[in-house]
C-alpha cells in the first residue's frame, strides 16, 4: 500500500464519518499518542476492517485498558462465563454445604445475573462471530432464568399445585434436569469435535453435564449425597467458567493462558 493510497483511504473514511480535519490523525509515520484525552485517530493495522482502523482514547484507570482502543465491540462471552460461573457457584454451595435448605435466596442472581446477563451476552456475542459459544451462553441463561424463577415461591407453588404428590413433583424435576442433561452432553460431545475446541470448554460443559445428571438422579432417588456430589460437580465446572473468561480478558492484553486447544484440529490442511 504506497502513501498516496493510504492519504486516499483515509481521506475518504474521513468523510464518511464527518470527522472535523483538525481532530485526525494519520498515523501511518506516528506512533500511538500516550496522551488519552486525543481525538479519535485511524489506525492501519487492520486495513481490511474499516470498524477497527478507527481508534479511540483509552481509560487505563477507570477500565485498565491500555493505550488506544479500536472502536469496536469488547468479547461479551466473558460476561457470560463469569454470570455463569457465579450463579453455578452458588448453587453448588446450597447442594453442597446446605442441601437441606431453600436456596431461593439465589433468585435475584440467577434471574439476573446468572439468566437475563448470561442471554444477553450470548446475543452480543453472535455478532462476535461465535456461533456455538453463543448458542451454549443463550441456552444457560434461558435455563438459568427459568430455574431461577422456579426458586421464587410465589411462582413455585401455583405450578407445583397441579401435582397430585410430592413424589409426582420429584418426578417433574428429575424428568427436567435429565432432558438438559442430555442436552448438555450434546454439546460436550460437539465441543470434541469443534475445530476450534478447547479442552477447557470440554471441561465445563462435562462438569455440566455432571451437575445436571446427578441433581436428577437426586430427585429420582432422593439421596443427598448425590446432591452434594453435584455441588463438587458445580464447583469444577464453576472455576472452568472463571478461567475461560480470565484467559479471554488478558488476550486482548497479548497475554495467552493455556486452554488446551485440540491439537489435531490447528493442522493445516
Amino acid at each position: 500500500m504506497d502513501n498516496h493510497y493510504q492519504w486516499t483511504h483515509n481521506t475518504r473514511i474521513q468523510q464518511s464519518f464527518q470527522i472535523p480535519t483538525d481532530q485526525i490523525s494519520l498515523n501511518h509515520h506516528q506512533e500511538p499518542s500516550s496522551n488519552h484525552n486525543d481525538p479519535i485517530e485511524f489506525s492501519h493495522e487492520h486495513p481490511q476492517h474499516p470498524y477497527m482502523i478507527m481508534t479511540r482514547a483509552a481509560s487505563p484507570v477507570v477500565f485498565g485498558q491500555g493505550h488506544r482502543r479500536p472502536l469496536t465491540m469488547g468479547n461479551p462471552a466473558v460476561l457470560g462465563l463469569w454470570s455463569f460461573a457465579t450463579v453455578t457457584l452458588l448453587l453448588g454451595t446450597f447442594s453442597l454445604f446446605l442441601p437441606h435448605k431453600s436456596n431461593s435466596i439465589i433468585f435475584p442472581m440467577a434471574l439476573l445475573f446468572g439468566g437475563i446477563a448470561q442471554t444477553i451476552a450470548g446475543f452480543f456475542d453472535l455478532f462476535y462471530g461465535g456461533t456455538f459459544s453463543s448458542t451454549i451462553l443463550i441456552s444457560y441463561g434461558c435455563f438459568w432464568i427459568g430455574n431461577g424463577m422456579m426458586m421464587l415461591p410465589s411462582i413455585q407453588a401455583p405450578l407445583t399445585a397441579t401435582y397430585a404428590s410430592e413424589d409426582d413433583i420429584a418426578q417433574a424435576n428429575a424428568i427436567f434436569h435429565f432432558i438438559w442433561s442430555i442436552y448438555t452432553l450434546m454439546v460436550t460431545a460437539v465441543s470434541l469435535r469443534f475445530r476450534h475446541g478447547t479442552f477447557i470448554l470440554t471441561w465445563c460443559l462435562a462438569w455440566v453435564f455432571c451437575t445436571l445428571f446427578l441433581t436428577g438422579m437426586y430427585y429420582a432417588i432422593g439421596s443427598q449425597a448425590l446432591l452434594r456430589t453435584s455441588g463438587i460437580c458445580a464447583y469444577m465446572a464453576a472455576i472452568g467458567a472463571y478461567y475461560s473468561g480470565c484467559a479471554a480478558v488478558f488476550e486482548e492484553q497479548n497475554e495467552r493462558w493455556w486452554v488446551g486447544n485440540y491439537s489435531r484440529y490447528n493442522r493445516s490442511k
